[in-house]
């Protein structure tokens, strides 16, 4: 035995002269080789940034609801800030024609939600504790809508999209029993772009009607001042005003009466309301056989040509009149526009119809018109002959659809308009 030898010393290497087995050794990498690759990879470079102006025409060029313009603004805050710029949200209106895309809808159909979203990720937590007992959906236009308080007696002019609520109180008159009411919301800076109306003063034209003397009067409430204005009266006996959803041509507001007990019953009367004059009137009459036609449910709305029209359905045809002054100074009406709706529509929702279809409602912003035809609700926009069908199934009489832009407003905390990024909400504005 050789000197300095043992025999442990011996195993050992006869241990390692040993066959290799069929299964792949362990990796012998040292660990420090291993953090070695991994500091090479996180030293990489970067890729490079687009330029900002690249970044901006992209964003122009997102679908002009606010979920996306929203998503884009968490990736960083160099992004939100490109988005926020008050001249990107300016050409991005511009760039999808001023037209705002419908966000949804209120209604006044018991069975229903309070305000039924259209747009895919928006939603008004706030609507959801609202009762339909309780509140009264009268309007929506220019960013905000127009709710009645029936348990306490007031008016409420909601922003969805930046949370502002202002509370009004009623006109004095229009305290008394046994009044009728009608309402409509709009922006009061007297710009022509009503894209972005989130910040400008509003006003708000209040028509009631008193079954005891058959006074039907209007004032208008501004939010510059906070208080109503003088009210102005017209005596038609036997008429009151309609809940039918209220179009604004102009500077002029138009209401639909009740005539169905009074003694112009053959027509159905129409009363305008100018904002720059302010001035009330009983204007136009649609016979009572043209209402028939269209099983006596129409919406007011502008016509093409800028005058005052309306929309109806028979069977499935859908008819747009608009108003036509004759010589002598007499209204009369025309048919405008008629769109065959079996068209657009699937075999199965034509087949499924239980009722006869109807014309609920109009979004004046984006010149898209609702249509019910049961179980399903449809917008059609007029502008490119599109249509989509709404989720939210219901026998709607008529709704109100609430349009907008994307605002920068911290209300996203209540209003969530993206539900996939609505955890982060919090987190963003701390």
């Amino acid at each position: 035995m050789k000197p300095n030898s043992s025999p442990l010393k011996k195993k050992k290497e006869k241990k390692k002269a040993k066959p290799s087995t069929p299964f792949p050794p362990k990796s012998q990498t040292p660990m420090d080789e291993l953090a070695g690759d991994s500091r090479r990879a996180d030293s990489a470079p970067p890729l490079p940034h687009l330029p900002d102006d690249m970044l901006v025409e992209i964003f122009l060029r997102l679908p002009p609801e606010p979920i996306h313009l929203f998503r884009a603004s968490f990736v960083c805050k160099h992004w939100r800030g490109l988005v926020h710029d008050a001249r990107f949200l300016r050409r991005f209106r511009d760039f999808h024609g001023g037209t705002p895309p419908v966000l949804g809808f209120f209604n006044n159909q018991p069975v229903s939600p309070l305000f039924a979203p259209t747009s895919d990720g928006f939603a008004v937590p706030g609507a959801a504790t609202m009762r339909h007992g309780e509140w009264w959906a009268l309007d929506c236009r220019h960013g905000r809508a127009l709710l009645l308080d029936q348990r306490h007696g007031r008016l409420l002019v909601w922003d969805l999209m930046n949370g502002d609520k202002h509370y009004l109180p009623f006109p004095t008159q229009a305290h008394l029993e046994r009044v009728e009411y009608n309402g409509a919301v709009l922006c009061a800076a007297g710009h022509a772009d009503h894209g972005d109306c989130h910040l400008c003063p509003f006003l708000v034209a209040f028509v009631f009607s008193q079954q005891s003397d058959f006074n039907t009067s209007a004032c208008v409430y501004s939010s510059e001042i906070s208080v109503w204005g003088e009210i102005y009266s017209i005596e038609i006996p036997n008429v009151l005003v309609t809940w039918a959803p209220t179009p604004l041509i102009g500077n002029t507001l138009y209401w639909m009466l009740d005539t169905s007990g009074g003694a112009i019953k053959n027509e159905c009367w129409i009363v305008e309301f100018d904002l720059d004059a302010h001035n009330l009137d009983l204007t136009r009459e649609i016979p009572y056989y043209v209402l028939d036609k269209y099983n006596r449910q129409i919406v007011l709305m502008p016509a093409d040509d800028g005058r005052l029209g309306f929309a109806g359905v028979d069977k499935f045809s859908l008819h747009l009149w608009s108003s036509v002054a004759c010589v002598d100074g007499m209204v009369t009406w025309a048919h405008c526009r008629v769109i065959d709706l079996e068209n657009f529509l699937a075999l199965e929702a034509v087949a499924a119809c239980q009722y006869v279809p109807d014309a609920v409602g109009y979004a004046e912003d984006a010149n898209v018109i609702f249509i019910r035809v049961d179980p399903n609700i449809y917008m059609i926009h007029l502008n490119t002959m599109q249509i989509e069908e709404v989720s939210e199934k219901g026998a709607y009489w008529f709704v109100f659809p609430y349009t907008s832009f994307y605002t920068p407003a911290k209300a996203l905390r209540s209003c969530f308009i993206a539900h996939d990024c609505h955890r982060f909400i919090g987190s963003f504005f701390s």
